[in-house]
C-alpha cells in the first residue's frame, strides 16, 4: 500500500509540473535554449582571442547593482542618455545589471530573459575573458533563479556552466603563475647548473650539497623579504587610499557626487580673482528647489532625495565644461559661470529650470511636479568680493520666490526695480 502511495504521488507530482511547464510556457519563450546552440548567426563567427576593455563606469555600475538596485537604476537610466557605443563586453555586462536590477520576488522571468541576451554574446567574446568570475556569474545567478522556481534540471546545468568556467579560470591563472615563475626563474637555474658543471669532480658532491643549501636559504631570505616588502607595500596603498577617500569625501557632497559647500567657496575666491584680473565676465547662480518640505511630506524623503539628486544630475548636464557647480545647501545648489555675462547666465538658468520641469515629474504611483528658482548675479553690479557676488545671487533666488517660484531673476534687474 505504501509503495503504492508513493508512485501515485510521484504520477501526480509530474503530471503537476508538465501542467504548469506548459502554463507558463508564453511567458519564458526562449529561455529554455540557454545552454543549446546560439543562432546561426553567430555559431559561423569565429570566436575572438582578445579580450575587450571595458569602461571603468560599468564596472562600478555592475558592482552597484549589486547592493543597491535603485541606486543602479538611477545611473542606468543617465547612461542610457549619454547614448554612449558600447562593445559586446560592456553590452554583456549592461545585461547583466539589468538583470541584478530585475531580481525581485515575482520578476524572475525579466531576469532570465536579460540574462538570456547576454549569453547570447558569447560567441563574440574571447572565452578566456567569459571564464572570469565578471562574466561567469550570470550562470550563477541562473543557477539561483531556476532552483528558486523549483527547475532542478535548468539550475544543475546552469551550475555546470558556472563550475566549469570556474575551474577552467582557476586553470588559466594557475598557468600564468607557473609560466611566470619558470620565466622568472629560468636564467637563473641555467647558471648555476653550469657553475655546477664547472666544479672540480673531486669536491662535486660538496659543491652540489652546498649550493643546493644556499640556495634554498636564499630562496627564503627572497620569500620573506617579498612577503614582508608586499606587506608594507599593501599597508602604504590602503594608508594612500584611505586619505585619498577621506579627501574626497571632505570635498564631494555625497548625495549628489557635487563638490560640497566648502568646496565651492575655496574655488569662489580664485574664480572671481581671475576675473577682475583678466578684466572678464563672471556671473554666480543660486538654485534652490522649490517646495521640497511638501515632497518629503507627502512622498518621504526618500523621494525628497531622490528629486536632489536628479535636479544635481540635469543641472550638470546643462552646465559648460568650464563652470563650476555644487551642492551648497539640503536643497540649495550653486554655480560659478566664467566668462558669462548676466545675460549668458541667464540663458543657462532658463534652460536649467525648463530642462528640470519638463523631466522631474513621477514617483512610484504619485506626481511629482518639481520646479526651481533661480537668482543670478554678475561682478559687472557686484567687485567687492565673493560673499557679496554670492549674497547678490540669493537675494535675487529669494526675490524669485517671493514673485512665485518657478521663476529666473537676476540682481541687476531687482536693484533697478527697487
Amino acid at each position: 500500500m505504501n509503495k503504492y502511495s508513493l508512485l501515485t504521488g510521484l504520477a501526480l507530482y509530474l503530471l503537476m509540473t508538465f501542467i504548469s511547464t506548459a502554463v507558463n510556457a508564453d511567458e519564458i519563450t526562449g529561455q529554455q535554449e540557454v545552454f543549446n546552440q546560439v543562432n546561426s548567426l553567430y555559431a559561423k563567427q569565429q570566436r575572438p582571442i582578445v579580450f575587450f576593455a571595458i569602461n571603468s563606469e560599468i564596472l562600478l555600475l555592475n558592482s552597484l547593482s549589486m547592493h543597491d538596485k535603485v541606486a543602479a537604476q538611477v545611473k542606468l537610466l543617465a547612461w542610457q542618455k549619454l547614448s554612449l557605443t558600447l562593445n559586446v563586453a560592456e553590452q554583456y555586462l549592461l545585461y547583466v545589471v539589468r538583470a541584478n536590477i530585475a531580481d525581485v520576488a515575482g520578476q524572475e522571468y525579466k531576469v532570465i530573459n536579460w540574462l538570456n541576451k547576454a549569453l547570447k554574446l558569447e560567441p563574440l567574446l574571447a572565452k578566456k575573458q567569459l571564464d572570469s568570475p565578471l562574466f561567469a556569474s550570470a550562470y550563477l545567478t541562473l543557477a539561483n533563479i531556476y532552483a528558486s522556481q523549483g527547475e532542478d534540471k535548468k539550475a544543475f546545468d546552469s551550475k555546470k556552466q558556472y563550475m566549469n568556467k570556474y575551474f577552467s579560470h582557476l586553470k588559466q591563472q594557475k598557468e600564468y603563475r607557473v609560466k611566470g615563475l619558470n620565466e622568472k626563474y629560468h636564467i637563473e637555474k641555467k647558471h648555476e647548473e653550469n657553475e655546477l658543471l664547472r666544479q672540480n669532480s673531486q669536491i662535486q658532491h660538496f659543491a652540489l650539497t652546498r649550493a643546493e643549501s644556499e640556495r634554498s636559504q636564499q630562496h627564503r631570505n627572497i620569500a620573506i623579504f617579498i612577503a614582508v616588502g608586499s606587506l608594507f607595500l599593501l599597508l602604504l596603498l590602503r594608508q594612500f587610499k584611505i586619505r585619498q577617500a577621506l579627501k574626497l569625501l571632505a570635498k564631494t557632497d555625497s548625495l549628489t557626487l557635487l563638490p560640497n559647500r566648502r568646496l565651492f567657496f575655496s574655488h569662489g575666491a580664485t574664480y572671481m580673482k581671475q576675473a577682475l584680473t583678466g578684466n572678464k565676465a563672471l556671473s554666480i547662480l543660486i538654485l534652490d528647489i522649490d517646495n521640497l518640505k511638501n515632497i518629503n511630506d507627502n512622498f518621504g524623503y526618500d523621494a525628497g532625495d531622490s528629486v536632489i539628486a536628479q535636479v544635481g544630475v540635469l543641472a550638470g548636464e546643462t552646465m559648460r565644461s568650464r563652470d563650476f557647480l555644487a551642492r551648497i545647501g539640503g536643497e540649495e545648489f550653486a554655480a560659478i559661470l566664467p566668462e558669462a555675462t548676466i545675460v549668458q547666465a541667464r540663458a543657462i538658468a532658463e534652460h536649467i529650470r525648463e530642462k528640470i520641469q519638463a523631466n522631474i515629474s513621477k514617483n512610484k504611483n504619485n506626481n511629482i511636479q518639481v520646479t526651481v528658482s533661480i537668482g543670478i548675479a554678475s561682478i559687472a553690479d557686484i567687485k567687492e568680493n565673493f560673499d557679496s557676488l554670492l549674497h547678490a545671487a540669493d537675494l535675487a533666488m529669494y526675490q524669485a520666490k517671493a514673485n512665485g517660484h518657478n521663476q529666473v531673476c537676476s540682481y541687476s534687474t531687482e536693484r533697478q526695480e527697487n
